[in-house]
């Protein structure tokens, strides 16, 4: 097959060996890929990494591993693979191998454009709320009263997390800058620009938020370039305590001044191939129906020409700030010298 080696500074078309399904596993043949920021920031931050990157996959099931139930040769399926494990699980790829808790059916009306969008994204946002945040899921019964701060509203983690807050009927409250219709579109009730604002000024705007009641939990899609500070911010000088999550490292240092009563965790999408396994399951096959009964979108698609030889492209507009309120999605089909 053919597939993208991804090193510190090459993104070539290789050929390699079709890999087998192991127990629990599931071998999808693609037919688009998605790319996501940590694809060109691993092979740099982790010296000596290289690997068939990629882990957003959208195709039809060419084989399952032993103890496989749910799926079968030629299901319809999207899937988030294991990330950081060299070849066998890399999307970008003819084929890649998926647990099968974290691969999930597609209905008629979904595109294979528009599930490759959703995978890694999506479930980094179901964990951050009902996990690290412990937000009510839709359908469960309990007090809604306090707003929910997305902070990167326009971010692909941040549609989902907006989506799927209000779905659990949830009043969302927004940060973005040039891309705030993004999240308009995608259900926030309030969107604040953060652009010519200072620490201060951002802080008040947020608490004055939710006609001045401000926010009670924070999903920090971008944990850098001062929303540590700004969100962390909002939920001190509300003075009702609350909880905040976001999914880049942060300084132990910025988060020591914290008052017990506001609560912090780190959310990591790795948990869904671990012990949060069935926790993942439950909300992809959630989604799957949603997508194609058009409750739950995927965010823009961009296609990137080329198939997998234009993942150099798309890695090459992630690591150059490029990307704004869209997903680069490749269609395995224009690639280059396929049999």
């Amino acid at each position: 097959m053919k597939a993208v080696f991804v090193g510190k500074t090459t993104r070539d078309l290789v050929d390699r060996d079709i890999p087998t399904p192991g127990p629990n596993e599931v071998l999808i043949k693609n037919v688009a890929v998605s790319s996501n920021p940590k694809d060109a920031k691993l092979p740099i931050f982790i010296p000596g990494y290289e690997a068939i990157e990629g882990n957003d996959i959208a195709g039809y099931v060419e084989a399952v591993g032993s103890d496989v139930t749910r799926f079968k040769k030629g299901d319809k399926v999207a899937a988030f693979t294991v990330m950081k494990t060299h070849d066998k699980y890399g999307a970008y790829a003819e084929y890649s191998v998926s647990p099968d808790n974290t691969a999930f059916h597609l209905g008629p009306n979904t595109s294979f454009e528009d599930a490759a969008a959703l995978p890694l994204a999506y479930i980094t946002a179901a964990i951050g709320l009902f996990k690290r945040l412990q937000l009510l899921e839709p359908g469960q019964s309990g007090d809604r009263d306090g707003a929910v701060l997305v902070y990167g509203g326009a971010t692909t983690v941040g549609v989902y997390a907006i989506q799927l807050l209000k779905a659990a009927g949830y009043h969302v409250v927004a940060v973005a800058g040039a891309s705030q219709a993004v999240a308009t579109s995608y259900g926030a009730d309030e969107v604040i620009d953060y652009r010519h604002k200072s620490n201060d000024e951002l802080v008040d705007a947020i608490a004055a938020s939710h006609g001045g009641k401000g926010v009670t939990h924070v999903y920090d899609a971008v944990s850098e370039h001062g929303s540590t500070q700004a969100s962390l911010g909002a939920l001190i000088k509300s003075g009702r305590g609350g909880r905040y999550t976001y999914v880049l490292p942060i300084d132990d240092a910025e988060l020591a001044f914290l008052p017990a009563t506001i609560k912090h965790e780190r959310t990591l999408c790795a948990t869904a191939h671990e012990d949060e396994g069935e926790f993942a399951q439950r909300w992809f096959d959630w989604v799957g129906d949603k997508m194609d009964k058009g409750e739950f979108r995927a965010q823009k698609v961009t296609v990137v020409p080329g198939g997998l030889e234009g993942v150099k492209e798309g890695l090459r507009r992630l690591q150059e700030g490029e990307v704004h309120g869209e997903k680069l999605v490749y269609r395995i089909n224009e690639t280059p010298g396929l049999a």
